[in-house]
């Protein structure tokens, strides 16, 4: 499904009733299925008053995200769904959280309540009719009855990776790629794709020992991706976190062997076997931290599918979790080291760019990270367009103590920026995105052959062209600000490495600054 936004007001890099150029957003059908999601249509949306149509956006059907963690924190915005699930027919039930229940449990909940969201189920009465219940609808008629009382509420989003796709790149229409019903290609289209800009996922041939480490301090970076694969890099490696958890619940997702992006690759398209879209982006994302600074310790978080879409209420569960364990860690509860840097090498664009910073869960907790001494780096995105992608545009918002950076991707050799990426004055950097070659799992193969195979004859050996998705070699070449974004986290964790760990919050917040400072060129 690709959408397109209407006309809005500028994000703030023009005058105002300027437009940035509008990047077109695909989100694959399975991803739409999976998550029971729908795209907001402009032109049909619920409006308030004189309100301005809506940016066409992904979300979960019947979900709303609510301000607050524990029953106390939540019951005002329970007992107002209930009195709206009078009228449209629905009744609210707040989703069961086992980090919701840690966080009581280790006495944090009032902490993290007052940084994070909670998603409530919209769950329809057997006896309603009419149109399908939306979580669009119910979000404006609270706004509209309730007014400032529902600031914060919000729609559970659909991410997407900001990695390029496997050799189609950004099509900026509808198609097929592979076999596989990838509308209007998954993730942003709109200058993606273009002749040079080698936008797309391909093996190559290429041996290289692990980066040996130079300091006694391994920064910890939190990775929140598709996962890790198997990787001599990786396999068996102290510095590597392939299923963190704090008091034994899991931080992020568990895919089963089966669904595993990471693993076999090939979860989507079971009928024909072509590798998911964007298998492999989270081993090709550590790579790059693991070449830029080899003492990164990494803490893997899987909240992405290999489609590369992400649900928001996942991702938020993830870093919820990532904040007890930073916390626990800070307080010397935990054997663990606590979080230095987070890597998020996805995002969205906004329905209501103008009122972000009230409506948009995930930036709540991202904020209370980096005032606890956390670096939180994004990527900007591939839209080709100035228009604010979350969370990298959380740039553009008052700055919490370690200032977020966004990352945009230029291209190899030069500082000219790569026409996919997204610009403006709220990306903060920019680092090499386009022909990047880092590590992907060996165990990927796919169903695609090479074009031209010739079986052995008349004492020629057999000759074929190179089979484009077997990645053997544990290496591939790769696009996208996806893979700039985990440069910059590279720089900023060899800047820590090169200090003391810091012993208290202020020391941390100082020296993560002061990390930025030097992994930005005193940027920040």
């Amino acid at each position: 499904m690709s959408v397109t936004g209407p006309e809005q007001a500028s994000n703030g890099d023009g005058p105002v009733g300027d437009r940035p150029p509008a990047p077109v957003f695909g989100i694959p059908a399975s991803a739409l299925e999976r998550f029971d999601a729908v795209v907001l249509d402009p032109t049909t949306a619920e409006r308030n008053g004189d309100q301005p149509a809506p940016r066409p956006v992904a979300y979960v059907r019947t979900r709303l995200l609510v301000p607050g963690l524990t029953d106390a924190q939540l019951a005002d915005a329970v007992a107002a769904l209930e009195r709206l699930g009078e009228q449209l027919q629905f009744t609210p039930r707040v989703l069961a959280s086992a980090v919701r229940d840690l966080a009581v449990e280790l006495g944090y909940d009032d902490r993290l309540g007052a940084s994070t969201h909670s998603a409530v189920e919209l769950v329809p009465l057997d006896e309603r009719t009419g149109p399908p219940l939306d979580a669009w609808t119910v979000l404006q008629r609270a706004r509209r009855e309730l007014g400032e009382k529902v600031a914060g509420w919000g729609l559970d989003h659909v991410l997407m990776s900001a990695g390029t796709l496997d050799g189609v790149g950004y099509m900026g229409g509808v198609g097929y790629m592979g076999g596989v019903g990838y509308m209007g290609g998954v993730g942003y289209m709109g200058g993606v794709g273009s002749p040079g800009t080698a936008s797309g996922r391909a093996p190559v041939a290429l041996s290289a020992e692990p980066p040996r480490r130079s300091a006694e301090r391994s920064p910890v970076v939190a990775v929140l991706d598709t996962g890790l694969g198997k990787h001599p890099w990786f396999d068996g490696s102290p510095l590597v976190e392939r299923d963190p958890r704090i008091d034994g619940v899991p931080i992020g997702l568990r895919f089963p062997p089966a669904d595993d992006p990471e693993g076999s690759g090939v979860t989507v398209d079971l009928v024909n076997g072509s590798l998911d879209a964007l298998a492999g982006h989270g081993t090709f994302v550590a790579g790059v931290i693991r070449q830029h600074c080899p003492d990164a310790r990494l803490v893997v978080v899987p909240v992405m599918y290999g489609d590369g879409a992400a649900e928001e209420h996942d991702v938020i569960e993830a870093l919820n979790a990532l904040a007890l364990y930073h916390w626990s860690a800070l307080d010397g509860r935990t054997d663990d080291p606590p979080l230095d840097v987070v890597n998020l090498s996805l995002g969205y664009y906004h329905e209501t760019p103008a009122a972000v910073q009230n409506e948009t869960a995930l930036l709540h907790i991202l904020r209370a990270l980096a005032d606890d001494g956390v670096a939180v780096v994004a990527a900007a995105g591939n839209g080709a367009t100035t228009e604010y992608f979350w969370p990298a545009a959380l740039t553009s918002e008052p700055q919490p103590a370690v200032p977020v950076t966004s990352v945009g991707a230029t291209n190899p050799g030069d500082t000219s920026v790569a026409v996919f990426s997204n610009t403006g004055s709220w990306v903060t950097r920019y680092e090499p995105g386009v022909a990047v070659v880092s590590t992907m799992p060996v165990t990927l193969d796919g169903s695609s052959r090479g074009a031209v195979a010739v079986a052995a004859r008349g004492g020629s050996p057999a000759r074929s062209t190179a089979d484009p998705d077997r990645y053997v070699t544990g290496f591939g070449m790769w696009s996208g600000t996806s893979f700039a974004s985990p440069v910059c986290v590279g720089r900023i964790t060899a800047a820590l490495a090169a200090h003391k760990t810091p012993a208290d919050r202020e020391s941390r917040v100082e020296q993560a600054r002061e990390a930025l400072n030097t992994a930005l060129g005193g940027t920040s």
